[in-house]
């Protein structure tokens, strides 16, 4: 009994450790997604004049356009053997593997604005910043942007997100509109989108973001829900806009 008991006891102070190192090996499974996402991206922009794909699919396609049909959930994955996301069927969406972060856990379907079960779900999301062409989530006083960000003019591609990790929460969100009832529909977001996932060896939860230059990291200061009013940065502000105007 003296050693059922002892055992037991070990058992739960081993817990917690354990519980860790699953939580360090999802975000480390995050992050090599992000990479893999990374390289992939370089990889387009290499074989199109330093031009990268667009952060949204053909269901934000802008009005007069055909960027729906240069979005990065469909030009990149044959750069990774995989297929594009529109050719998965509906209830057939991809919800692991490169395209999913293991510790995103999406709430029950009923809060959501769309069906999970039927389109899918991003636990990654392109900054929207980077290929402003619609109003939506604009600062005040930011005109729109070129629909394709060329990397050449780009002035800080250490500094500035090339993709994060978004929300899969309706209820949560830095401050969203709406109530972001469309929480992970969309492979494009602004910054009111970024979520705090992982818990972290220095202690907090953050989240994994890809940049511009290829590197991963591991960010806990995006996302203050203490400001009156949602983070939408100011143009030039290079994390998240391209170019210092």
């Amino acid at each position: 009994m003296v050693v059922v008991a002892v055992i037991g006891l070990l058992a739960v102070l081993a817990t917690p450790f354990l519980r860790k190192g699953v939580d360090l090996a999802r975000e480390g499974v995050c992050k090599s997604n992000l990479r893999q996402w990374g390289v992939a991206f370089m990889a387009y922009a290499a074989e199109h004049k330093g031009y990268l794909p667009h952060p949204d699919g053909k269901e934000r396609e802008v009005k007069g356009t055909d960027n729906g049909d240069y979005g990065w959930m469909d030009v990149l994955p044959p750069y990774l053997g995989d297929k594009p996301w529109r050719d998965y069927p509906d209830g057939r969406k991809p919800t692991g593997g490169v395209w999913q972060c293991p510790a995103a856990q999406p709430i029950p379907g009923a809060k959501y604005g769309y069906s999970l079960d039927r389109d899918g779900y991003f636990s990654y999301a392109m900054n929207s910043y980077l290929a402003h062409d619609f109003n939506f989530g604009l600062p005040w006083s930011a005109g729109l942007q070129s629909s394709f960000l060329f990397m050449g003019r780009c002035a800080a591609p250490a500094t500035t997100i090339l993709m994060f990790e978004q929300t899969l929460d309706p209820g949560q969100g830095n401050g969203q509109a709406g109530g972001l009832d469309t929480a992970g529909r969309y492979g494009g977001e602004d910054a009111r989108a970024v979520t705090e996932r992982h818990a972290h060896v220095f202690g907090g939860l953050g989240g994994n973001v890809l940049y511009l230059d290829g590197h991963v990291a591991w960010r806990n200061d995006l996302w203050d829900d203490k400001l009156k009013n949602p983070r939408i940065p100011t143009r030039g502000d290079l994390t998240w806009f391209p170019y210092p105007y």
